[in-house]
């Protein structure tokens, strides 16, 4: 049985959740009753496909969290 790689997801200097290629788990309890149009919620669900691009192969692998930062907040202003 083979694991998925699994890379830390850091908010506001806080481990968030953790993000594979496939899927992602929260981990901080403040986000579990946020509605899904919550700002903060949405913000960690992009760090999350950041990372799940990093680990496909779309995007260079850095340990920078303000890489991630600044990639969902470009990839948000984009959707709004």
């Amino acid at each position: 049985m083979a694991f998925e790689r699994l890379r830390p997801v850091m908010y506001k200097g806080e481990l968030v959740a953790l993000a594979s290629r496939r899927r992602f788990h929260l981990l901080a309890p403040w986000l579990d009753d946020r509605p899904a149009r919550d700002p903060e919620l949405q913000f960690v669900a992009m760090l999350c496909l950041y990372h799940r691009q990093v680990l496909s192969g779309a995007l260079p692998e850095t340990s920078d969290p303000e890489m991630a930062e600044r990639w969902a907040t470009h990839a948000l202003a984009r959707h709004r």
